[in-house]
């Protein structure tokens, strides 16, 4: 279950840093050089996976999280909205892990 909720809050990290991150059309195409391509993505995917296991394990252990708290320290390299997006997504699916363990609990009460 733990992996299927960080493959998930992962899918909504990187497609909020995507979105985010798209440039206007009207701008000339410029190559990027291939180092920078290939370890930037991989080292921001890696650092935002590092953020969303932490925030995850913050709030599960009942740290409270907020714009108003300090980021833990595997969040210091995001954005203030890069961070808010990812404690977004993980109380989201926290709240959907509860709510699917409550139904679950529900329909073992009722077929007992």
């Amino acid at each position: 279950m733990r992996t299927i909720t960080t493959a998930v809050v992962s899918a909504a990290l990187l497609l909020t840093v995507v979105g985010c991150s798209s440039e206007p059309d009207d701008k000339p195409e410029t190559k990027p050089s291939t180092t920078a391509s290939a370890t930037a993505p991989a080292d921001a995917e890696a650092a935002a996976q590092v953020c969303t296991d932490e925030v995850y394990k913050q709030i599960k252990d009942g740290t409270e999280l907020g714009a108003d708290q300090p980021k833990p320290d595997a969040c210091t390299s995001m954005s203030q909205d890069e961070y808010l997006d990812t404690l977004l997504a993980v109380t989201q699916q926290l709240n959907k892990d509860a709510r699917d363990d409550l139904q679950e609990d529900i329909e073992d009460a009722a077929n007992q």
